[in-house]
């Protein structure tokens, strides 16, 4: 912000100043800055002013306060604790259920104060999350919500987090089985949806999967795969095939391959579906023209 003739107004002066105290290494990372009071004295400012200035160094990411010691130079690891203390915070919001889909997260101003971090690193953390699908960024406004439930990342990850609620509140106990189909009824999904989260607890040792032999209706055999709760089960069930307590490395890379493949897919095929109707938007004005 600037004054009215293109000068910087007092508080940003003041600002301005200690930043290049920090450039010129006269404020070394880690360093107090100097108090309220003296602040007002060295530049002849008022209480107003000075806390404006300081305000700007936090939310730029210059100083960091820290209750009841002051405000301080920032450094690298007052960054990074930060960074990941907002990310691993929204994220298991998100998994709790805490911050539904949709919903509009509060301003990066709001959420600076609320982490006592720098907008700056709050502007990096939600850049992550957009990245993972988390999050979303309204074009039209910049405003931030929760990702849509019908996104495929963010429906895996609701389908994982419904299943591991479910086991953790005992209405999955351990040994139940569960088919890719009976997950979907249970979740209220689709059955691809529903694979993916019981493939995730088998990455995570939370299931296992279990391949057996059982009669057809015609009367021959064909094999059954389900996946069981728990970390494995403690005696195969009869007429058992093959047992696995996890995914091979191969199958966990090509599974994350194609997952990865499906998600761009469908993105590609959005942003052309949403380009078609501009274009359509575009000719309707012209021969309206």
């Amino acid at each position: 912000m600037v004054s009215g003739d293109g000068t910087l107004l007092a508080f940003e002066r003041i600002a301005e100043d200690l930043k290049q105290q920090i450039r010129d290494h006269a404020l070394t990372p880690g360093a107090a800055l100097p108090s309220q009071s003296q602040l007002m004295k060295q530049y002849g400012a008022s209480s107003l002013t000075v806390q404006k200035a300081m305000a700007l160094l936090r939310d730029e990411g210059w100083a960091v306060s820290r209750p009841g010691k002051g405000t301080f130079v920032s450094t690298r690891s007052d960054f990074g604790h930060a960074y990941e203390t907002i990310t691993t915070d929204l994220e298991r919001l998100i998994r709790q259920g805490h911050l539904a889909p949709g919903v509009k997260l509060p301003s990066r101003q709001q959420l600076a104060d609320q982490y006592e971090a720098p907008v700056t690193v709050v502007d990096a953390a939600l850049d992550r999350l957009i990245d993972d699908h988390w999050l979303s960024r309204d074009e039209n406004t910049t405003d931030v919500h929760v990702q849509d439930a019908d996104h495929p990342a963010m429906a895996n990850r609701l389908a994982h987090a419904a299943l591991i609620r479910k086991i953790d509140d005992g209405s999955l106990p351990e040994g139940t089985e569960l088919t890719a189909e009976a997950a979907a009824d249970l979740l209220g999904t689709d059955v691809r949806t529903a694979q993916q989260a019981l493939n995730l607890l088998i990455m995570e040792h939370k299931a296992a999967r279990v391949r057996r032999g059982i009669t057809a209706n015609d009367g021959g055999m064909k094999v059954e795969e389900v996946t069981v709760i728990g970390p494995g089960p403690g005696q195969a069930a009869p007429g058992t095939i093959e047992v696995f307590t996890g995914l091979s490395p191969e199958e966990m890379q090509a599974r994350v391959r194609i997952d990865v493949l499906a998600d761009a897919l469908e993105d590609a095929l959005a942003q052309i579906q949403e380009l078609r109707d501009r274009l359509d938007r575009l000719e309707g004005k012209h021969t309206r023209d």
